[in-house]
């Protein structure tokens, strides 16, 4: 359906609730101010402060919430952008759809399949849309990359290359909420492999380690660093390689390699300064961080979410997208703690 438009044929703006806070919350939180298809409502937060803080710097008309119940009996409201730990994401969505509401969440929906189906259902049977944000898929880089190699620039692609290398390392208070570095990181990576390639893997196999003896000392078993190879029905190999910390930046690269040659995307930096003298040459670093790199991606991401509300686009990211991630994540974390690849299965 397409958005409804007030009298005198203007267009009003969607009404939304910013649920949690923190990094990603406040990326988001920006945006929406900046996005003039957007009104923002609430501010909801179960640090009070937090959210009391943001509501008073966004202007008369925000109202800050501990939780996400009354915003949803306002009739103003259409959508719900959720950012809270991914723990709370089943929840926040199951009530926000139930009510009616348009839902952007973080990835991910969840991390039990049977929530991630019940979320799509749920939305599906109240009329409303429910997206996934996974925003690499929004990013120029991307985009350009991915259609060189679905138009036959390079002719058949042969090995997709991933690396995604964090910076600054996150707090052991997060790691223990993260749910692992497979899906808290590499779900990007696979989510850009599945992405690129237009296949679903058929093998995956993944190792582990862990440098770092904080990590290790949590208890989690979870890694610091991590490998996975995925091999796709057509004979694609798919190789990505993900790290807690890189000690010199925020490193995003990708690689496609094909049977007429190669598609590469760089490290964005903080300027496109070469400096060269007789010591040689210098260049600045990559981005601190994934705010600082995918700012214009997250702010492309939001308004893609408004096509959607407004009925002009369907979602980027799928149910199956969503599902099917989950499940090659599982897989690779299996695989790492057997040391046996994992056979997937598709029919």
């Amino acid at each position: 359906k397409k958005f409804n438009m007030e009298e005198g044929g203007r267009k009003r703006k969607l009404g939304i609730a910013l649920v949690g806070l923190g990094r990603i919350g406040w990326v988001h939180y920006q945006n929406i101010l900046n996005n003039r298809r957007f009104q923002l409502l609430y501010v909801v937060d179960l640090m009070t402060a937090r959210a009391n803080e943001l509501a008073e710097e966004a202007g008369p008309g925000v109202k800050a919430l501990p939780n996400i119940t009354e915003a949803l009996q306002d009739s103003r409201l259409d959508c719900v952008l959720i950012c809270t730990p991914s723990s709370f994401h089943h929840a926040d969505i199951l009530a926000s759809v139930r009510a009616k509401k348009h839902v952007m969440c973080e990835k991910p929906i969840s991390l039990d399949l049977k929530e991630i189906d019940e979320c799509y259902e749920e939305a599906a049977k109240n009329g409303v849309q429910l997206l996934c944000g996974f925003q690499r898929r929004h990013d120029a880089n991307y985009i350009k990359l991915r259609q060189a190699v679905t138009g036959g620039v390079i002719g058949t692609p042969q090995i997709i290359k991933t690396t995604s290398r964090d910076h600054p390392p996150p707090t052991m208070e997060y790691l223990k909420i993260s749910g692992g570095i497979m899906h808290d990181c590499a779900s990007h990576d696979i989510d850009l492999q599945r992405w690129i390639s237009q296949e679903e893997p058929v093998s995956v196999y993944a190792q582990g380690t862990c440098f770092d003896p904080a990590i290790a000392a949590l208890g989690i078993g979870d890694w610091d660093n991590i490998t996975i190879s995925l091999k796709f029905p057509s004979g694609t190999l798919g190789l990505v390689d993900v790290s807690r910390h890189a000690t010199y930046g925020y490193d995003q690269r990708i690689e496609v390699h094909g049977s007429k040659g190669m598609v590469q995307c760089e490290n964005e930096r903080i300027t496109t300064v070469i400096l060269s003298n007789e010591q040689g040459s210098t260049i600045d670093p990559t981005r601190h961080s994934f705010p600082q790199r995918y700012v214009i991606t997250y702010a492309t991401e939001l308004n893609h979410f408004a096509d959607v509300v407004e009925g002009l686009a369907t979602p980027l990211l799928t149910h199956q997208d969503a599902k099917r991630g989950c499940i090659i994540s599982d897989a690779a974390t299996e695989s790492a703690r057997t040391g046996q690849p994992v056979a997937l299965s598709w029919s």
